[in-house]
């Protein structure tokens, strides 16, 4: 796979299908190294190990896909949310959000696709991990509708002109489309009812049914 670049001081590695991995963002920042997450290839690992100077792990969520190259790699610094790291069991735990300097944050995140989630705000750029994705269950996918409205509530509150999801085919994606998409989505919510189901707004490879 291809290292993709961003811009001067951002790359990334692109996803892939098998083993299944995560997206992995590096960014450069005052010398120091941001990852957001790990992966689980051997190309991810071999290029996070390579890195010169200090490097700062940042875990989106604690999905295998995300974190497997963790305890394979040597890093400085480790930041996650509490969810995580009561899988993981170490790193410094991100309660709300984490100011870097003023255009570089790490933050929670409302999200019906797992507990726990964090995203990089850097700049023109904020990275999502799986947080916009719907919770998989067996024959379908579905919201939390209050989590739902918590999360369109973040994206609105970001800065960032670009949103970076994971596993997506067009990974950089223009911010008011990606909050439009969530809004029509949030439409669907029926009074009582604390779930809705997206199973026939998707096609089978994420993009949206016309």
């Amino acid at each position: 796979m291809e290292l993709k670049t961003i811009t001067e001081n951002i790359c990334f590695l692109p996803a892939s299908e098998n083993p299944l991995s995560s997206d992995v963002v590096f960014i450069k920042e005052n010398n120091e190294n941001w990852i957001f997450d790990t992966g689980h290839t051997e190309q991810a690992r071999d290029l996070i190990e390579d890195l010169s100077g200090k490097k700062n792990i940042v875990i989106s969520h604690f999905h295998e896909d995300h974190t497997y190259n963790l305890n394979r790699i040597t890093y400085d610094n480790l930041y996650l949310s509490s969810w995580t790291f009561k899988k993981v069991h170490k790193g410094t735990i991100i309660e709300n959000q984490m100011i870097i300097n003023e255009d570089f944050r790490i933050l929670t995140i409302p999200s019906s696709h797992e507990k726990g989630c964090l995203i990089i705000e850097y700049k023109d750029y904020a990275f999502m991990g799986d947080a916009l994705y719907a919770r998989p269950k067996i024959l379908h996918h579905t919201y939390n509708a209050q989590l739902l409205k918590g999360m369109i509530e973040c994206l609105e509150g970001l800065k960032a002109k670009y949103f970076c999801l994971s596993h997506a085919g067009n990974f950089i994606q223009n911010r008011e489309s990606v909050i439009r998409l969530y809004k029509d989505i949030y439409k669907r919510h029926k009074a009582g009812n604390p779930v809705i189901d997206v199973e026939d707004f998707f096609n089978a490879d994420g993009s949206v049914k016309e």
